[in-house]
Order: C-alpha cells, then sequence, then structure tokens
C-alpha cells in the first residue's frame, strides 16, 4: 500500500506537495472498514481528491504514472515517444532551473521502502534531462537504512559528475553497477535490469500492482476486461454479478466467435413478461457509462483480488454518484477488500462528501468517508498547485472540522476550496 506520494516542479506544481495516506488518528470512525493495519502503519483502503477543472489535480495522478513510467522504463532511449521527459512548473522563471522530483513511500514485502528522484532539464528540449538525486531507502525500527544514494556534483573541470553510493550490505549486487548507468537513467532502473533482487522485486510489484488509468480515456482497459472474462470462470462470473447488479439491464455477458463481446436483454411480451433473451453487440447497444463500467470491471475486482493499487482520474465521469458510492464502497470493507486494496480517485461531484450511513458506536448518522480520506487541490496567487488535506482545515472561529460535520455543505460554500470561483461566463448585449 502506499503510504505517502510527493511531487515538487512537475507541471503545476511548483513546492513540494505530499498526498499522505496514513490513517490520522482523530479520526476514530469506520476505523475496521475504511483502513488497514500494514508493517505497523495504519493506512487508508481510499483517498478521494476534489479540485475545480485545471486545479491540477489530474495532474498529480499524471505525477503517480510519470513516476512508474520512469522507474520501469528510464533505460529507454525513445525518451519523447514514451512520455520520458521532464516538464517543470513554467510560470516562474527560478523554477525552470530547478529539478523536479518524485517521491513515493509504500509497504512490500514486509517493509516500507522510500524511493525518490530527481531530475532536471539540461537542454532545451524535454527529453534533454539528467538525474541529480536519487535515493533507496528503507524504514528499520523508526531509523532509515540507506540502500543507495546518487548525487549529481562538480567535478574537477566545472563539469558534473553522478556519485552513486551503493551499500554493499543491502544490495551487494547492486556494486558495480555504478559504471553501467547514464547520467539520464535511474540507477534503480539499471539494477532491476540486472536482477539485483531488491530492486527487481519493487519494479515488478510497482509493474503489477500500481495501475493509474483515466476515467475518460478508459478504451485501453477492454482488453483486460474481455480477457478477465474468459480467462478464469471465477472473474469472468464476477464481472458479469458486477455489470448486472449496476442495473444495467444485461443478464449475461459472451464473447462471440469475432471475439466481439455480447450482452444479453430479456425480450417481453405485450404484458410485459419475459419470454426469452436477445443478444446484443455491446461496443454498439450499450451505453457509454456501460462501456466504462465494463472496462474498468476487470481491472477493479484484480485489484480487490489480489490486493493491488488503483489509481482513477475522473472516476465519476459517465457513472451515476450512487454507482460511484458502491464502487469506492467496494474497497472500504473489509469483507470485498480482505487484500487490503488501495483506490485513490478525484471526482467532481460532492456526492461522496454528502454520503453518510448509521453509525453504531456514535449512534448517529456519520459520513462513511472520514476527514483523512478527502484532499482538496487548488490554485495559488501564482498558479501553482496546492494539495490540502481536509484534516488541516478549520472553521472560521479557529475550530477543526468536526468529524460528523456537513462536508458536502463546506465544501461548495468554500471552505475547503478547489472549487471555481466563476463570474459571468458569457455577457450577451442586445
Amino acid at each position: 500500500m502506499i503510504v505517502r506520494f510527493s511531487v515538487e516542479n512537475f507541471r503545476s506544481f511548483k513546492e513540494r506537495q505530499t498526498l499522505f495516506l496514513n490513517a490520522v488518528n482523530t479520526c476514530k470512525e469506520w476505523k475496521d472498514e475504511n483502513t488497514a493495519v500494514e508493517n505497523g502503519n495504519r493506512l487508508l483502503r481510499s483517498a478521494v481528491v476534489y479540485g475545480a477543472n485545471a486545479s491540477g489535480k489530474t495532474n498529480l495522478f499524471l505525477a503517480m504514472e510519470r513516476m512508474r513510467m520512469f522507474m520501469l522504463s528510464s533505460v529507454n532511449m525513445e525518451k519523447q515517444a514514451n512520455l520520458l521527459v521532464v516538464e517543470p512548473f513554467l510560470l516562474s522563471l527560478d523554477a525552470l532551473n530547478r529539478p523536479e522530483t518524485f517521491e513515493i513511500q509504500f509497504t512490500f514485502d514486509g517493509k516500507i521502502f522510500t524511493y525518490g528522484f530527481s531530475l532536471l532539464l539540461v537542454g532545451s528540449k524535454p527529453d534533454q534531462y539528467e538525474v541529480v538525486n536519487e535515493w533507496l531507502l528503507e524504514n528499520v525500527k523508526n531509523h532509515e537504512a540507506v540502500y543507495f544514494l546518487r548525487e549529481r556534483r562538480k567535478g574537477a573541470d566545472d563539469g558534473f559528475v553522478n556519485i552513486i553510493s551503493v551499500n554493499k550490505d543491502r544490495m551487494p549486487l547492486g556494486v558495480g553497477l555504478e559504471a553501467r548507468t547514464r547520467p539520464d537513467v535511474l540507477f534503480f532502473t539499471v539494477a532491476a535490469q540486472f536482477a539485483e533482487p531488491t530492486c527487481q522485486m519493487i519494479s515488478d510489484y510497482i509493474r503489477l500492482n500500481v495501475n493509474v488509468v483515466s476515467g475518460l480515456n478508459h478504451a485501453n482497459l477492454t482488453v483486460f476486461s474481455r480477457n478477465q472474462l474468459t480467462s478464469d470462470g471465477n472473474v469472468g462470473e464476477s464481472i458479469k454479478k458486477f455489470i448486472h447488479d449496476a442495473d444495467t439491464g444485461i443478464k449475461d455477458l459472451k464473447i462471440d466467435a469475432n471475439g466481439q463481446i455480447v450482452s444479453f436483454h430479456d425480450q417481453y411480451d405485450a404484458h410485459l413478461n419475459a419470454i426469452g433473451r436477445l443478444a446484443m453487440n455491446f461496443q454498439f447497444s450499450e451505453s457509454q457509462g456501460t462501456s466504462k463500467l465494463f472496462d474498468l470491471s476487470g481491472p477493479l475486482i484484480d485489484t480487490l483480488n489480489n490486493g493491488r493499487i488503483m489509481i482513477v482520474d475522473e472516476l465519476d465521469a459517465k457513472l451515476h454518484p450512487l454507482l460511484v458510492r458502491r464502487l469506492i464502497m467496494l474497497f472500504n470493507n473489509s469483507e470485498t477488500n480482505s487484500k487490503n486494496a488501495q483506490l485513490i480517485i478525484n471526482v467532481q461531484s460532492p456526492d461522496l462528501l454528502a454520503y453518510k450511513e448509521y453509525y453504531a458506536p456514535r449512534k448517529r448518522m456519520m459520513p462513511r468517508l472520514r476527514r483523512d480520506q478527502f484532499f482538496f487541490v487548488e490554485k495559488d496567487n501564482g498558479e501553482a498547485s496546492v494539495l490540502t488535506s481536509l484534516i488541516e482545515f478549520k472553521k472560521e472561529n479557529g475550530m477543526k472540522m468536526r468529524n460528523d460535520a456537513s462536508f458536502a455543505k463546506e465544501y461548495m460554500e468554500g471552505s475547503f476550496g478547489g472549487i471555481p470561483y466563476v463570474s459571468d461566463l458569457i455577457k450577451f448585449e442586445k
């Protein structure tokens, strides 16, 4: 599970911003459902990010995907084609000369790792960069054990050299790979490719378990969900039930001889009695919302079944708010999420902020998502994105927001930021 993710000087993020996924001790409600303990840390099973259009919430998710891409394929020479590029904050001149930084802390294999790197533009094109810092650490009994550190320093001839220091006790097979690491390539990626055990295991974990998807452009997920429908009987039945239970009217799903998805609906007589099943071409007959639901179904079920991490940009696009509630509650449930899978989403609708259920220990209706599960992105006066947890906000009287407050009402009134301040979009004149 992700403990925290930080980004600095990337696209709309100028200063370091961090998404903290540690559960906050002052939020005691829904602890068994919405949080899980891994390696001694109580972590959130889900997190929701809000923000106005152009606030930078999508850039936060793009930063996660960009870091993932660099970790897995920084040795790739086709940088532009694979978006292995540096994109600093452009609206401040000083930011252009500063490095772009990503850092992630996560639990894996019974350990807590922290990995990060910084990239600096050294030319006029976005694929002309060098790695100026890189680090891999492990939290061991309240201190950080170093696997390797990397720093770009000035050399004797006023040039720059990359100094990579490898802890031979923790990664002995990493020693000697320093000379094989180009200035524009991550040492982590090189070590993983040469089968250094720790880096290779982390690389495999990131590749298999961290999935960043778009809720708007999700057609690339269709093949995966279609394969899941046919490759495993239990998963296939789960997908069918998932689609049926969403009130789509679909009674069954199959793949025909041409590899096309076929959906089956009941046919009725004049008295509305079901008299048979009609096979329909899924691609051309079903709504955009149903198509999105199918595309997401395979990754969602795979994530829950295997304890993976799913990060979805614009989850609520094309989906009804009640359906979005049920999707996120699959993760905030110790029965449906027994493997401690994690879901991180951004949405536009304030519905999740307003979602309440009866909470027996308090004998009252309580927000179904806790204060520590909500985050807000908004631009500051310099048009840089700032990420803030709901935990940090206070009311006008200086008091902290109550755990059972009306989050949706406060949000729409602007108490948490992350909303557009819209003047007259169009002024009509006679």
